[in-house]
């Protein structure tokens, strides 16, 4: 009988530990915050850090080494994200 282990990821903003499919999958391309695109690195985000914007978008900055606006990039994902 074959063990099935789920991925546990880290969430950027509260590094809290989460299994895969809890969490929302970004990346940073051209100073532009989007889902994943299956290739490039990418970083994770649990619900509760989404929806608390201040902790996040330091979180953001940091992962993404600039400071774009990442809070309306971040409402824009977020919704599709729900909508899944």
């Amino acid at each position: 009988m074959k063990i099935i282990k789920k991925q546990i990821r880290t969430c950027i903003a509260c590094r809290n530990k989460f299994t895969q499919d809890e969490l929302l999958r970004l990346q940073c391309i051209n100073k532009a915050l989007v889902s994943f695109t299956k290739s490039g690195r990418s970083f994770y985000l649990c619900q509760e850090c989404v929806d608390c914007k201040e902790k996040t978008i330091k979180s953001l900055y940091r992962q993404c080494k600039n400071k774009a606006d990442y809070e309306i990039q971040l409402k824009e994902i977020e919704t599709i994200w729900k909508t899944k």
